[in-house]
């Protein structure tokens, strides 16, 4: 009887090793396996390559001319010429602007960086300028059907504080495009305080 209980004991103790094992290697099996860094790259690659959103930026490569009207208050706007200089910078992964006023009265120059987050999948843009020191963020979507974008952020301006904007671009031809910006007054309600028209020159 004892040969026999020890028996049981050794087979009962080899077949759990042996369960045991056979878990460990299902458990192996169907771990995913670790990405290599050359696959984490790729994917890095392609989630950040240019695509349709950044073909466009193409289209306003270029120099063209401006009419800016701005309002500072109630009554007629302050009418302005100047000039806007387009390039894509980084691959065609940005569309940088320069734009210059060429009021006689108040001269004002600006730079806008725009691009389009491929992980959030919203037009993004950052503007500084020679009237502040800070720098504007805003983010938005593109409508195909009327050729328009709409970009939200907010502003500290000097006097009021947090400011919260809202622009608006839109094509009108080939060779034409508005840009109006908006911003919400300390009552919250939203009013019209620039706009720019861009007629294309070369």
């Amino acid at each position: 009887m004892g040969k026999t209980v020890v028996k049981c004991v050794l087979m009962a103790a080899l077949g759990a090793a042996a369960l045991a094992t056979a878990q460990t290697l299902t458990e192996e099996k169907d771990k995913p396996a670790t990405p290599s860094v050359k696959d984490i790259m790729a994917q890095w690659a392609e989630l950040n390559a240019p695509g349709p959103h950044h073909e466009r930026f193409k289209e306003s490569v270029g120099k063209w001319k401006t009419e800016s009207k701005m309002w500072m208050g109630p009554g007629e706007p302050m009418i302005s010429p100047g000039v806007s200089t387009m390039e894509l910078v980084l691959d065609g992964r940005y569309l940088k602007e320069h734009y210059r006023c060429l009021s006689e009265e108040m001269p004002f120059e600006g730079i806008q960086l725009m691009g389009y987050d491929n992980i959030k999948k919203k037009h993004v843009s950052v503007w500084i300028d020679s009237m502040s020191t800070g720098i504007t963020q805003m983010e938005g979507t593109y409508d195909e059907a009327t050729k328009t974008l709409t970009m939200t952020g907010q502003t500290d301006d000097p006097i009021t504080g947090p400011t919260k904007m809202r622009g608006v671009l839109r094509e009108v031809s080939k060779g034409k495009c508005v840009f109006e910006m908006y911003q919400s007054g300390p009552d919250g309600k939203e009013q019209k305080c620039m706009e720019i028209t861009y007629t294309r020159e070369s």
